[in-house]
């Protein structure tokens, strides 16, 4: 199955028959424990990047900063499909900006949310980069991890785990020219998210690899645990800023326009 979803099978199969394919490869790797969820240690910030269309006109609701609803989702991303809603974040404002390619004189809110302890996370492809480099996506804050990765690569089946993650590990870095382009890792994230497996406690996020910021580490928070119960927006550190410089990979300056003052009791957003 994967020699045929990398020969080009995802550009002709149904996004339907992708979903079945790899469900079917991913309940083999919750039967072997390739895949284990973990919770957080401690509250971890993430950063979220949104385009103002219209300089000047400034998102004035809290449910602006998170994922669209529903039934605005009109077309596959990396981690959904039309009809589902999830929030894209990153481990850094640099990694977000470039994730949506930040341009020279646009403007731009950057909203920092913590994730609190005992978050439940999923990596995908992390074995991968564990296996490359001996490092996990979060470092230290997941040091135990390596342990679960180091006993996975001593197990006799090691190289069919290795290829199955290394496979989506590359589907998560490869540049979406097309929607067919998005079919494998939305399918992957559909089955994660909502098929019914029991990777320890619901997940809240996955973490997957950067496509745009060579070694960055992005999430995708499920819609229902993007909730202020759940992630707490940074007031503090939530901002509009208009990009100064672009250089490209990865680097750029930006001016601050103003900053969250506060969020009113109905969600209202306060710039100072």
């Amino acid at each position: 199955m994967i020699e045929q979803l990398r020969g080009g099978a995802k550009n002709r199969l149904p996004y339907q028959q992708i979903h079945l394919m790899l469900g079917m490869l991913i309940k083999a790797a919750d039967r072997l424990n390739v895949y284990q969820s973990y919770s957080i240690p401690e509250d971890h910030s993430i950063v979220r990047a949104r385009h103002l269309e219209k300089a000047g006109e400034w998102f004035q609701s809290i449910a602006d900063l998170g994922p669209l609803q529903p039934e605005k989702t009109l077309k596959y991303g990396r981690c959904h499909r039309p009809g589902r809603s999830v929030a894209y974040c990153s481990l850094h404002e640099g990694i977000a900006l470039t994730e949506i390619r930040a341009e020279l004189g646009q403007q731009y809110v950057l909203s920092t949310f913590s994730m609190p302890t005992g978050s439940i996370l999923l990596p995908v492809g992390e074995l991968d980069y564990f296996r490359r480099t001996e490092q996990t996506y979060l470092g230290e804050a997941l040091e135990r991890s390596k342990e679960n990765y180091k006993k996975i690569l001593d197990r006799d089946d090691w190289a069919l785990i290795a290829l199955f993650d290394a496979f989506l590990a590359d589907e998560f870095i490869r540049p979406a020219e097309t929607q067919a382009d998005y079919k494998v890792t939305s399918a992957m994230a559909e089955v994660m998210f909502h098929g019914g497996l029991q990777f320890g406690e619901p997940i809240d996020a996955i973490i997957y690899p950067s496509v745009a910021f060579r070694a960055g580490t992005n999430f995708a928070v499920k819609s229902s645990s993007f909730h202020p119960s759940k992630v707490r927006l940074v007031e503090s550190e939530t901002k509009i800023i208009e990009v100064t410089k672009a250089l490209g990979y990865g680097i750029h300056d930006y001016r601050v326009l103003t900053r969250l003052k506060s969020v009113k009791s109905d969600g209202r957003l306060e710039w100072l």
